[in-house]
């Protein structure tokens, strides 16, 4: 049962890997989708199809150069053009009228890259809530010719990102990013942007852009591997070739568990730090919240210091002799694996954005149904854990129990099997196993044996003390006895046909055949000195004495006399 169990967990745990990997690549394909920098990478490709479909309705709002009639398609040509390099075409986006004096509006193309930057680390935008009305932004507060794209939270301020609904030269509405948010820019770019180092490394390698990381930010993260990975490695491999010159198995599995899991997580830990310190874009940070990749190490990790703990706990009740215990050990690990599981899912769905508490309280509800319909078996699971923890019986110990006597041979997640001195087998549900009184005669410390040998009643009392002294003399310091518990023998009763005298001793250690061999040859003893003593054993008999008293007479009539009438007897 156990084993069919532990093999579902582990295609479960198989399935749900696979899930968490297609679903994080599901997320990384999202947030692509839903990143505008990203989604402004697949425009490209969408162009090349477009020709191979019908014509598609046209943006909303005036006809325009650069696609500004909606804040919509105005960040969208933002986004392609810095998608493309196109810095100057960008510029074209944003509105550099009546900017701070120590702003050069002929820095446009600059201030567009630097915007760029800023939209890729600093906050995320989905395209879908941006306006498409040419007249009027959405309902958020602002006047009609504004739009809210988002607000960037710094230590001392906070900075809304704005579209605006500006002139033309020709009179005509366009929308742009508003030279308020443009004004900000620089203070922006001192936060979020690049340091001089990486702005000379940015000039050396190719501007391309993945998942909001551009080329060198990649070369930072590959170098950032192995030197993490060799940072992970030296203490690791020196604490586990200590270990694993030790003798005991279990040291040598905590050497490999540091050698395995522990590096791995002391590999990522710096990686992860140095991500940060990289600059996380947008789409990278998204894909860090979700957290899959991180849900899948964590269950791993878990997994194998889980495996470790109990090999541990199961090593240290062997050798205190607790093998029993070892029986629940394996289904109570099943368990835990299983919760390790549910919590990653339940974090893992938490982070991609599913309602959890809705998922737990349905789970809530099933789980009672659940409850309800195997009562029986949590019974027999519940008495299972008693058992086993309270210990009233061990694998190979006799009991006795509801009229069963015989040997345990098993103590299963259900029930307890007990092979019977007839040899049969039988079971019983561990819910009475742990609510009836049980005999374990496998725990006795000695076997007692109390017996009464009789003698007639007409044994001369010089015999019944010579019976006696014979008795002792057969058990004095006798093969089997403790100190503590001398035997005992007396002429301790008169019964109703003999003279009876209590032996009584007890026999360590409580092997039964040797016990049954040592009383044979005791029996032995005594016979033969009783026969050589002249002394009979008594035998149940009935003797009836008749005697004349004095005092009542014994009286005798006879009845149906042949005697005639008025002869004298």
């Amino acid at each position: 049962m156990s084993m069919i169990i532990r093999r579902a967990i582990r295609i479960c745990f198989n399935a749900f890997t696979v899930l968490l990997v297609v679903g994080g690549l599901f997320t990384i394909q999202s947030a692509m989708a839903q990143h505008p920098a990203v989604n402004a990478l697949q425009g490209t490709a969408k162009e090349e199809k477009t020709a191979e479909k019908p014509e598609k309705e046209k943006p909303k709002g005036p006809r325009d150069e650069y696609n500004r009639g909606n804040p919509r398609s105005s960040v969208e040509g933002f986004i392609a053009a810095t998608r493309d390099g196109k810095y100057e075409k960008a510029a074209q986006y944003l509105d550099l009228r009546n900017l701070p004096i120590w702003i050069d509006a002929n820095e446009g193309p600059e201030l567009a890259r630097k915007l760029k930057i800023i939209m890729d680390k600093a906050f995320w935008m989905d395209l879908e809530l941006i306006s498409t009305d040419p007249d009027s932004a959405q309902n958020d507060g602002l006047p009609f010719h504004r739009d809210l794209m988002d607000r960037i939270k710094m230590p001392y301020k906070t900075v809304d990102i704005l579209l605006q609904r500006v002139s033309r030269d020709d009179g005509v509405y366009i929308w742009k990013f508003s030279n308020r948010t443009v004004a900000e820019i620089p203070l922006l770019y001192e936060h979020f942007g690049y340091s001089p180092y990486e702005e000379k490394l940015r000039k050396l390698l190719p501007d391309i852009t993945f998942l909001g990381w551009q080329s060198w930010q990649w070369l930072e993260f590959l170098i950032l591997l192995p030197l993490a990975f060799l940072a992970a490695l030296v203490p690791t491999w020196f604490a586990g070739f200590l270990l694993r010159r030790q003798e005991t198995e279990m040291k040598r599995r905590v050497g490999q568990f540091i050698t395995g899991v522990v590096r791995i997580i002391l590999w990522l830990l710096p990686i992860r730090a140095g991500v940060h310190i990289i600059g996380l874009s947008v789409t990278m940070r998204s894909i860090m919240q979700v957290g899959t990749f991180t849900t899948i190490a964590f269950i791993w990790a878990a997994m194998r210091f889980m495996n470790l703990s109990f090999d541990w706990w199961i090593s240290r009740l062997r050798k205190s002799g607790q093998e029993s215990t070892i029986v629940l050990l394996s289904p109570t690990k099943t368990v835990f694996k299983t919760v390790i599981v549910i919590i990653g899912i339940v974090i893992w769905l938490d982070n991609i954005g599913y309602d959890v508490a809705t998922l737990l309280a349905g789970l809530g509800v099933g789980g009672i149904a659940v409850a309800l319909a195997a009562q029986d078996t949590l019974k027999n699971f519940l008495g299972s854990i008693m058992v086993l923890l309270d210990k009233p019986y061990q694998v190979g110990q006799r009991i006795v129990i509801k009229g069963h006597d015989g040997v345990v041979e098993e103590i299963g997640l259900r029930s307890t099997k007990i092979r019977l001195l007839t040899g049969h087998q039988t079971t019983v549900p561990n819910e009475q196993m742990a609510g009836s009184d049980i005999e374990n005669i496998g725990r006795r410390p000695h076997i007692r044996r109390l017996t009464n040998i009789t003698l007639p009643y007409n044994t001369p009392l010089d015999k019944v003390q010579r019976a006696v002294d014979i008795i002792r003399t057969a058990l004095d310091n006798h093969e089997g006895m403790d100190p503590d518990f001398p035997p005992r023998v007396y002429f301790n009763e008169f019964n109703p046909a003999s003279l009876n005298i209590l032996v009584l001793y007890w026999y360590h250690p409580p092997n039964y055949w040797d016990f049954l061999d040592f009383n044979q040859r005791v029996n032995i003893q005594i016979m033969q000195e009783f026969e050589k003593e002249g002394i009979k054993f008594a035998f149940p008999t009935t003797t009836t004495h008749l005697a004349p008293d004095d005092q009542n007479p014994l009286l005798v009539s006879l009845t149906g006399s042949s005697q005639e009438p008025g002869q004298t007897p």
